[in-house]
């Protein structure tokens, strides 16, 4: 027995595996990242001290996917001694009279090893979200340093490909 198609059944089954295809989105080499929130919360640390947790979200794509870097990552380039030991970096900025200032290294330039976050298959296209926490220890002996602060901050990925720069909303204490 035959199987027979009128032609709109023929046309209907052309739109429906036209229609199922979906374009391959070609993302640049060069990390891209952009702020998406961040928040802060009054904790205690693990010696039961006050500190502030601010978390900074962002967005990250990057179209190889050679983002972040494995535990065993560090000989080279990648040694502790190197520039490209850390893969993310952001910097602090305070408010002083209405005028954002970068403060100063090394309290205000804060650095991370982003995980090797490279995609399994065929497509190396990395799409993520990262958040970051950062905790501000204080005591009524030693305040906060700043009330009002945002953050500034980029990527490197393993071909030494820099990030745009990126902004933080601010936060106030």
């Amino acid at each position: 027995m035959k199987l027979r198609l009128s032609t709109s059944a023929k046309y209907l089954a052309l739109l429906l595996l036209l229609a199922g295809c979906k374009k391959v989105v070609d993302y640049p080499d060069i990390p891209a990242v952009s702020f998406t929130s961040l928040t802060s919360q009054d904790s205690i640390d693990v010696l039961d001290n006050p500190v502030k947790r601010v978390t900074l979200t962002f967005h990250l794509i990057d179209g190889d996917g050679n983002m972040g870097l494995a535990a065993t990552d560090n000989t080279g380039p990648f040694s502790p001694d190197s520039a490209f030991y850390f893969n993310l970096f952001i910097q602090e900025y305070k408010n002083e009279n209405g005028t954002f200032t970068m403060v100063p290294a090394p309290g205000g330039l804060k650095t991370y090893r982003i995980p090797d976050l490279t995609p399994s298959g065929q497509n190396k296209t990395l799409i993520a979200d990262i958040s970051v926490t950062i905790e501000y220890p204080y005591t009524s002996a030693d305040p906060l340093p700043f009330n009002e602060f945002r953050y500034e901050f980029y990527v490197v990925d393993r071909s030494f490909n820099l990030s745009n720069r990126d902004t933080s909303s601010v936060i106030i204490w």
